[in-house]
């Protein structure tokens, strides 16, 4: 710190911990020492470590989750909404890595809502994929989509083997769809939600509903998915 000798320690100190940070030190998602360890390294108290870490909060750098620690802020993945929305080539053409989890695969019968938005009858046999998406080896999203299973009968089995729904629905026959529909709202995440998105219990989830259709207007699913409301920002595209 001997080269901020002139500037008062805790911005010594926030410079110092801002250039870990650049460095690669401390990467995106990892929790930083404990406010004691760092205390402890500098040779300072608490408060002046929390006066250096309140500067890296306000610039989007680091934030605080209480009860859990201080963590190096994430990038935020931005998430075009528009009439031809991927995952997979949203998340691959910003240069992340990305990856799905099938978390179950059953067949059950459409309530009002998701007849309604399909197209069928209350009570007709839809195919309800739960799946988990993840960028950069965090989870992002947690989304149940509905099919029909008289449209689409393989959908469950395609989906187990491709843990893609483009693909899966292109081995069903459906070589396009197109976004009709997105609503989005917030909400407070169950304990269960919070759990498997690996966020903290009281930080807000982004909730949005869709519906797809294919070349003929056709509905051919409907989603509700749940999305870390820090990892995200959802833009809706009108020109697209």
């Amino acid at each position: 710190m001997n080269s901020f000798a002139n500037e008062p320690v805790w911005r010594q100190i926030q410079n110092h911990l801002k250039q870990r940070l650049v460095d690669g030190v401390y990467e995106p998602g990892q929790r930083l020492p404990t406010e004691n360890a760092l205390a402890k390294e500098f040779s300072v108290n608490r408060h002046t470590i929390r006066r250096a870490v309140a500067g890296l909060v306000e610039k989007g750098l680091l934030r605080v989750e209480q009860g859990r620690g201080m963590f190096v802020q994430e990038n935020v993945l931005y998430y075009p909404i528009s009439k031809r929305t991927r995952f997979t080539e949203t998340v691959e053409r910003q240069n992340r890595s990305r990856g799905r989890r099938i978390l179950s695969a059953v067949s059950e019968r459409a309530n009002t809502r998701i007849a309604e938005a399909l197209g069928i009858l209350p009570g007709r046999m839809v195919i309800h994929l739960r799946s988990l998406s993840e960028v950069d080896g965090r989870p992002m999203s947690l989304s149940d989509d509905y099919f029909s299973k008289a449209l689409l009968p393989d959908m469950a089995a395609h989906a187990m083997d491709t843990l893609s729904i483009t693909e899966s629905l292109k081995l069903c026959g459906v070589d396009d769809y197109f976004r009709k529909t997105t609503s989005v709202t917030t909400r407070m995440p169950t304990r269960e939600e919070a759990d498997i998105l690996k966020q903290i219990h009281s930080h807000p989830v982004l909730l949005s509903e869709s519906v797809d259709v294919d070349a003929e207007n056709k509905p051919i699913s409907y989603g509700v998915t749940l999305w870390a409301g820090d990892r995200v920002q959802l833009v809706f595209d009108a020109d697209h």
